[in-house]
């Protein structure tokens, strides 16, 4: 009898469980684009559970049911963000393109913690507590989050109608499913490459339609100035991929910028500090023999890629190797009419 009782009271918790996912999750966010952008790392994205449920649970399924993870129950896989923004920018390859949130929101959704000033807006640490999902960085390039995998089919029984309704007709999709695969990285296969310690410069773009006039690869505002800004560009399917080489520039986001247009252009805008003719270490100064570097002072570097490009959907990383390396989608010919 007791037996029994214990079935019946465990089927009737788990019926409590399913209509609470059913109508618990309402996302009370006014602006569309943050909208969006939250629904979708909460719903496509989940704990990477070392024991998975079948199917995977997204996050907002596992807030529904109130049900927090320790980090023991985690497993140690990593994931690239630029992933996560991938599937982000692919939910979104259809939505006005007003829609799509730009590096300077994707930045501080990502990166800061809640405080007074952001009480009002999402965050993905809301999603992901940093303590159970923490960052790391692969050859000081990428950065990578902790125990979080991907889902191309999530149940969205635990959202509200409304925020599913809102979803649907924001993005133009009627169904869930993306056939998509996201790339997780094993941590042993990267355990000797991760840093915390060092923190490439999140380039902040800026996707504008100034022309400014600059020859490709040299600092302007003094032809006498030495090369800066020698590159390599590469290519696939759907994106291209460029390379510069900026040794000595200055590593700090407000001086340094990244302006990518619908063209293809990119300008490149910061300050070098290197090319000094007194150089003072502590309490030693040095006059230089030699000044082979470029000058200090502001810099602008600017070149063209192949073809025209979708300039929101660019990620870029200047690392402490003095290396500004970037990725953007391309725009077919066909979207440029």
């Amino acid at each position: 009898m007791r037996e029994i009782v214990s079935a019946l009271a465990a089927e009737n918790s788990q019926q409590q469980n399913q209509q609470q996912e059913r109508v618990l999750i309402s996302l009370d966010i006014e602006d569309d684009k943050l909208f969006l952008l939250h629904f979708i790392i909460g719903t496509y994205f989940g704990p990477d559970l070392k024991h998975h449920h079948h199917p995977k649970q997204s996050a907002f399924q596992i807030q529904a049911v109130k049900n927090h993870h320790k980090s023991d129950e985690l497993s140690s896989s990593l994931m690239k963000r630029a992933e996560m923004e991938r599937v982000y920018h692919q939910i979104l390859s259809n939505a006005d393109p007003s829609l799509i949130a730009k590096n300077r929101l994707l930045r501080p959704y990502f990166n800061e913690e809640r405080n007074d000033s952001n009480k009002d807006s999402p965050l993905f640490a809301d999603l992901y507590p940093r303590k159970l999902h923490p960052e790391s960085r692969i050859g000081n390039r990428y950065k990578l989050v902790k125990s979080i995998v991907f889902i191309n089919d999530p149940d969205v029984s635990c959202m509200s109608e409304d925020c599913v309704a809102r979803f649907k007709r924001l993005t133009g999709l009627d169904s869930f499913t993306l056939s998509l695969s996201v790339d997780v990285v094993a941590a042993n296969v990267v355990e000797d490459e991760v840093d915390e310690s060092l923190e490439p410069l999140e380039v902040p773009v800026i996707c504008g339609e100034n022309d400014v006039a600059v020859k490709p690869g040299v600092v302007s505002g003094d032809k006498d100035r030495p090369m800066l800004g020698l590159m390599d560009i590469g290519e696939c399917s759907d994106a291209y991929l460029f390379r510069v080489s900026l040794p000595g520039v200055k590593r700090d986001e407000r001086d340094f910028s990244c302006e990518v247009e619908d063209n293809g252009k990119v300008l490149v805008r910061g300050v070098s500090t290197t090319g000094e003719k007194e150089v003072q270490r502590y309490s030693h100064v040095f006059e230089m023999q030699t000044q082979n570097l470029s000058p200090p002072g502001h810099f602008s570097v600017s070149f063209r890629l192949p073809g025209p490009v979708y300039p929101q959907e660019f990620s870029g990383n200047f690392g402490t190797d003095g290396i500004l390396e970037g990725i953007v989608m391309k725009r077919s010919q066909k979207q440029t009419v």
